[in-house]
């Protein structure tokens, strides 16, 4: 059966290369771009916790009006007031010990794509109870997800209408009082959360001592989850515009002026993470930024980091890495990308 070898996060394949132009270095301008480019991790952590820069995306054009700002606030209130601490743990009880089901009933004469086989339909589960969505509307639900995904993962060639169309067509299907989010909450757990599994997945079959470790000693899952999420978290840039002059340090912002936060580097920047390039489940000083930081961070930030706890807790448990003879097959572009079909043993019991 051909399938991919057994991954090595040291090549130039993985989630997140480490190449020169990734290396962290002071704030510039890029005067062809119009754009502040930060990579160090100090510097990006100050644009993010600085108020007067806003979340854009890579081609919005013009200023960030007040009533955008207004709608933004009160979206992430809405979102954090309907995914309570209390919640989140609700949906734990229930998913994790699905997780575990799902993955026990996955053969062990034949290898697993743990990426199409396990992560998204899970995935595609938890999406379905958070957002209630009516199953017998999935396929059609997830195919417009599948089109909104793809608008951010590769940017540069997607028909953008067709994304957007997509996105309020899934919107109305989904408008929920108890779920405000319900639209972009689908998106990101049937298509953002499978890929980021498949990124930390990828990671710790490329370094299987690291993966019997977290196998053996399951109090580092925690910390292990902020690697991951580190080292194979889907977004590789952010953007933010400045609704005012702003200082950072030494650096002048002059309102309207976009900033470019480049997460690559930032989470390779040796300053802040020593070995950067290594996996390490037990590192401790992450404070990675993956999901954001500060008052536009993700709001689901503690969902996200509750799946891919319960769902990596449960591929440890079951899965091991294979030795095969082809390469992996990347999907997604420029905005984010992942491996698939990502295959591993299950474990003997």
């Amino acid at each position: 059966m051909n399938a991919p070898a057994r991954p090595n996060p040291q090549a130039d394949d993985r989630p997140r290369a480490a190449t020169p132009e990734h290396c962290p270095q002071r704030p510039y301008f890029d005067a062809e771009a119009g754009t502040w480019v930060l990579s160090r991790y100090g510097d990006v952590q100050a644009a993010f916790y600085e108020v007067n820069l806003c979340p854009v995306s890579s081609h919005s054009e013009g200023q960030v009006t007040a009533k955008t700002r207004a709608l933004l606030a009160r979206t992430r209130s809405q979102t954090l007031a309907a995914m309570p601490a209390a919640k989140v743990a609700e949906w734990e009880s229930e998913f994790a010990p699905l997780a575990h089901t799902m993955a026990s009933a996955l053969p062990a004469s034949r290898l697993v794509d743990v990426c199409g086989e396990f992560a998204r339909p899970w995935s595609l589960a938890l999406a379905v109870r958070v957002t209630g969505a009516d199953p017998k509307d999935v396929e059609r639900l997830l195919a417009l997800a599948a089109r909104v995904s793809m608008a951010t993962a590769d940017p540069e060639n997607t028909d953008r209408a067709s994304s957007e169309a997509a996105d309020a067509e899934l919107n109305t299907e989904l408008k929920s009082d108890a779920q405000p989010m319900a639209g972009p909450a689908f998106v990101a757990l049937s298509q953002t959360l499978p890929a980021l599994l498949a990124n930390a997945w990828f990671l710790l079959l490329g370094q299987p001592a690291e993966l019997e470790r977290l196998r053996e000693n399951r109090d580092l899952l925690p910390h292990a989850v902020e690697e991951l999420l580190r080292m194979g978290g889907v977004a590789h840039v952010l953007h933010r515009r400045a609704i005012s002059d702003v200082q950072l340090g030494d650096l002048e912002i002059k309102a309207g002026q976009r900033v470019r936060l480049l997460l690559d580097s930032v989470h390779r920047d040796p300053v802040h993470f020593p070995e950067p390039d290594r996996l390490d489940i037990s590192r401790r000083a992450s404070s990675q930024f993956a999901l954001g930081a500060g008052s536009h961070s993700c709001a689901a930030a503690a969902l996200l980091r509750m799946a891919v706890g319960a769902a990596t807790a449960a591929f440890v448990e079951h899965f091991t890495a294979t030795d095969c003879a082809t390469p992996v097959e990347w999907h997604g572009g420029s905005g984010f990308r992942w491996p698939a079909p990502l295959y591993a043993q299950r474990r003997a019991r």
